[in-house]
C-alpha cells in the first residue's frame, strides 16, 4: 500500500509540476520569421474588416537581424524584380513581459507596432487601436 501511495504520490508531483511550467510560459515568437516580404491583406477595428482597394501591389519588406531591423515599401514587377521606395524605415524589436514590439523612429515621428501573431504565412500587427493582418507573399 505504501509503494502505491508513493507512485501516486510522485505522478501528482510530476503532473503539477508540468502544469506550472506550461501555465506560467510566456508565448515565444520566432521574429527571425518576420524577414521577407508581406503583403497587408485586411485591417481590422473593434467589429469591423476593411479591405485594401484597387491600386499597384504594395509590399512590406522587413529585414531583421539581432533585434534591430528596417522596413521598407516595394512594388513587385513582372519580371521577378522589385521596385523599391527611397524612404527606410528603421526599428528595434523589443520583448516587454509577454509581448513583442517593434519600435520605430524617424525624424518626425516615433511609434510602436506589437506583434500579435508571427508564422511562416501570418502577420498580425497592432498599431494603436487597429489590427494590420498581413499574409507572406513569395516572388
Amino acid at each position: 500500500m505504501c509503494k502505491i501511495l508513493k507512485k501516486i504520490n510522485i505522478v501528482v508531483h510530476s503532473l503539477s509540476l508540468f502544469l506550472f511550467i506550461n501555465c506560467n510560459s510566456s508565448k515565444k515568437i520566432d521574429t527571425i520569421l518576420l524577414n521577407g516580404y508581406w503583403k497587408i491583406d485586411f485591417v481590422s477595428q473593434k467589429n469591423e474588416t476593411f479591405k485594401l482597394k484597387g491600386g499597384a501591389l504594395l509590399l512590406d519588406y522587413y529585414y531583421l537581424n539581432e533585434n534591430i531591423g528596417w522596413r521598407k515599401k516595394v512594388r513587385p514587377l513582372i519580371n521577378n524584380n522589385f521596385e523599391t521606395s527611397n524612404d527606410t524605415t528603421f526599428f528595434k524589436l523589443k520583448t516587454l513581459e509577454k509581448n513583442s514590439f517593434l519600435f520605430f523612429e524617424t525624424n518626425w515621428h516615433n511609434w510602436e507596432e506589437m506583434i500579435v501573431k508571427l508564422d511562416s504565412v501570418s502577420l498580425i500587427l497592432k498599431i494603436q487601436d487597429k489590427n494590420y493582418h498581413y499574409q507572406k507573399f513569395n516572388p
